[in-house]
């Protein structure tokens, strides 16, 4: 099972970088395309809200029975909070700030720009994941070497 932990910790990775790609593609994505949806950056939107969280879900569940430890947990859902955080508490306060759907104010401008350090920190909880599913994998790998001498 720490094997399938690493794997998932693997495509949570990709999965937060490909968010990037697509944010950098739909932000420079010229003529803006009629349906938002259809372009880059509703691709954005779709793997940051559902993608990206059901993976983080699955992701901990799997910890949870592989037996890691809480920091690891921990790591493995941090990308839904930080997902719930945006939708939840910065999104929101955007558009108490002013910030539409065609517009946007200054006020807006500074609390939209919390969004790439919410995704900056999407990144290092992903990142982190990763390395600690490695970390419980050879830990595991060295214990059973350890049990047959």
């Amino acid at each position: 099972m720490r094997k399938v932990l690493v794997v998932f910790t693997v495509i949570q990775l990709a999965l937060v970088v490909l968010q990037f790609y697509l944010a950098t593609y739909g932000a420079f994505e010229t003529p803006k395309p009629s349906n938002p949806e259809a372009a880059a950056i509703g691709w954005h939107v779709m793997n940051g809200f559902f993608v990206i969280p059901a993976v983080s879900l699955i992701t901990t569940i799997i910890a949870a029975i592989a037996r890691a430890p809480g920091k690891l947990i921990g790591a493995c859902v941090a990308p839904i909070v930080l997902v719930a955080i945006q939708m939840f508490v910065l999104f929101p306060l955007a558009e108490l700030a002013g910030a539409t759907m065609e517009k946007t104010s200054p006020a807006s401008l500074y609390v939209l720009g919390f969004h790439a350090i919410i995704g900056v920190l999407l990144l290092g909880a992903a990142i982190s994941a990763w390395r600690g599913a490695q970390a419980h994998a050879k830990a595991a790998t060295g214990h059973r070497a350890t049990e047959t001498v």
